[in-house]
């Protein structure tokens, strides 16, 4: 990598939207389903029920932007992780000791543990083909760097 250039990586989304259109769908579905089974299926009723069940398309919304914000970027010296635009996580690549796969809340995300011994999750999904090409790129920056993936 020359100098002053920065790699920039974009989170892949690809089947999050039809995923999340699908939950939606059976929801309503089995929502509206047992509404008639139970003889409970009134206009008001439904109106209700696809009023609030538009708070889970709007939630669904906001979290595929969050996704789909996040970016990568592999300066110089620094690995950037941004979210929406703002810096969630600024580390030296100098400073950077270990690279594992680790669970946070279920999901798996990529544990980048410092010299300080303080450990930031990065996300693994959105990135997962790019994880190869940057600890490819890490490993040759620093040589005493640990990965295991």
């Amino acid at each position: 990598m020359k100098s002053n250039q920065k790699l920039l990586y974009k989170a892949r989304t690809q089947g999050i939207i039809k995923f999340m259109l699908g939950i939606y769908l059976l929801t309503f579905s089995v929502g509206t389903i047992t509404f008639y089974l139970r003889e409970e299926l009134t206009q008001q009723n439904f109106r209700f029920f696809t009023k609030t069940s538009l708070l889970y398309l709007i939630f669904c919304f906001l979290l595929y932007l969050a996704i789909k914000s996040q970016r990568l970027i592999l300066k110089e010296d620094h690995l950037i992780l941004t979210i929406f635009g703002w810096t969630r996580y600024k580390i030296s690549v100098y400073d950077i000791e270990k690279c594992e796969f680790g669970k946070l809340n279920g999901e798996i995300v990529i544990h980048i543990t410092l010299n300080k011994k303080i450990k930031c999750a990065f996300p693994y999904y959105p990135f997962q083909k790019a994880w190869e090409e940057i600890s490819d790129l890490l490993k040759e920056k620093n040589k005493s760097i640990q990965i295991y993936f």
